[in-house]
């Protein structure tokens, strides 16, 4: 299967940090992901990676030198033989887990992938994410500008809920509250049923846990 969900390593970061500055203006310190992924039992972050088909290009991937810095900055003979073997992650999610609150933090596809599907895929994951862990809602924050995102999270089923005043410290936008309905209820299944048969329509994919 091309397209396979599992969760988020420490080894994932630096493509996790090249998707973040491709898709958003202000972006977390780089070794943010590091300490929610070893440090936040709240934390639960997933990847989405792909893997091409036979005889279709790969996506390209930087290499990635394994050396702690400042070796990482001195020359290396093994620096392509470094690159991971892992096909390459093209879009991520994660959330923290509060009582039965499920916090979107983050999500983000790259952008030769967008319009596909991929943005569902990773929120079905983290559907799943919070379900495993018996959330009762989800809930994020999404600029007010943003209506490309607004309209996704309205169609999984996603409510307006407010406003936070200059939410977003790069231009002090505001942010619109969404939350989703009722994990528990009957509309939420039959919601994600739909939506788990429709991706299953257009591609195929794999959950590693």
């Amino acid at each position: 299967m091309p397209y396979l969900i599992e969760p988020m390593r420490t080894k994932d970061i630096p493509e996790v940090i090249d998707i973040e500055r491709e898709s958003f203006s202000m972006t977390w310190p780089a070794n943010s992901y590091k300490r929610e992924l070893e440090e936040n039992r709240m934390a639960h972050y997933v990847v989405l990676r792909y893997e091409a088909g036979a005889g279709e290009q790969p996506f390209p991937r930087k290499a990635r030198d394994p050396r702690p810095f400042p070796l990482s900055l001195l020359p290396s003979l093994d620096r392509e033989r470094s690159t991971q073997q892992d096909p390459p992650v093209i879009g991520y999610g994660g959330l923290w887990m509060m009582v039965d609150e499920a916090h979107v933090t983050s999500i983000a596809v790259r952008p030769e992938f967008r319009g596909k599907g991929m943005g569902q895929l990773v929120m079905l994951a983290l559907f799943d994410v919070a379900v495993t862990r018996d959330a009762r809602w989800m809930t994020l924050e999404v600029r007010v500008t943003n209506k490309g995102a607004q309209a996704l999270y309205k169609k999984l089923g996603f409510r307006d809920a407010g406003i936070r005043p200059r939410y977003y410290t790069d231009n002090n936008e505001d942010a619109v509250i969404m939350w989703s309905e009722d994990l528990r209820s009957a509309g939420f299944r039959e919601r994600y049923t739909k939506l788990k048969a429709e991706l299953s329509r257009r591609f195929q994919w794999s959950v590693k846990p």
